[in-house]
């Protein structure tokens, strides 16, 4: 079944995030902050692809994953400085053939042709009892400022600080992912609007697990998040059967007429 997931978060120094420890998560990297000068260890075998996006022109070293952290960190001096934006976005487990197009398309038309940096990577989110429920997502980071010849400018980007763009973003992924279904023939449509804002009113919007959580499901260990994601699913799909069973019962009363 063809779900819909994107959130936006901003990694910032005054909140204790490093974009620099966030790199080496979704990439599953080692590398070194150079601001906090620690090293972070994240080595992960979820990881099926990554990629770093530059606008034309940048600097050949940029495409070294420790160099552009060192750099990014290197751009900002305060101690509460807002290094990066960070999105997580569901994929269509349908599609894997996809995937990589559809956070390529994201990234190309909504940040490097804006003269921002970003760096993607794919988790495959495997379920080992039932691939139909696999979870593969995108973890993307984007840098708070543009960069060119140079490196990074001296002045933020701030046109994207503005809220509209929390909802153009959400819209855009739902967008494209829908376009990836159309051109492989699939009737599947995802929405980036909340069930309420679509009339369905007798859905539930389920939940997001933790990478620690998620991991010990893997294992076969129930969480509390865990059992309400699913007694949210089961709660959906005995209301879905249940508008199903009064469609079919309007549809015999109609014919009966």
């Amino acid at each position: 079944m063809a779900n819909y997931h994107f959130e936006a978060t901003i990694i910032s120094r005054g909140k204790g995030r490093s974009v620099t420890g966030s790199v080496s998560y979704i990439c599953g990297r080692t590398l070194h902050d150079s601001y906090k000068s620690r090293t972070y260890h994240n080595l992960r075998k979820d990881v099926v692809w990554q990629k770093i996006f530059l606008p034309d022109h940048v600097p050949s070293e940029f495409r070294e994953l420790q160099y552009l952290c060192d750099e990014i960190e290197r751009a900002e001096v305060r101690w509460d400085a807002r290094t990066a934006r960070q999105f997580i976005a569901s994929l269509p487990n349908e599609l894997p053939g996809e995937q990589i197009r559809i956070v390529r398309e994201f990234i190309e038309d909504n940040f490097v042709s804006c003269g921002l940096c970003a760096i993607a990577a794919i988790h495959r989110g495997r379920n080992r009892d039932d691939p139909s429920r696999n979870n593969p997502h995108a973890h993307i980071i984007v840098s708070t400022r543009p960069v060119g010849e140079e490196g990074f400018c001296e002045r933020k980007d701030r046109e994207h600080d503005k809220r509209k763009y929390i909802t153009i973003w959400r819209e855009q992924w739902a967008a494209i992912q829908n376009r990836a279904y159309e051109r492989n023939g699939l009737d599947i449509q995802v929405s980036h609007e909340s069930f309420e804002a679509q009339g369905k009113h007798d859905r539930e919007p389920t939940i997001h697990l933790s990478r620690i959580d998620w991991q010990k499901e893997q294992r076969g260990e129930r969480t509390p998040a865990g059992d309400r994601k699913r007694l949210i699913r089961e709660h959906n799909q005995m209301r879905i059967h249940q508008r199903e069973m009064e469609q079919q019962r309007e549809i015999e009363l109609e014919l009966s007429r």
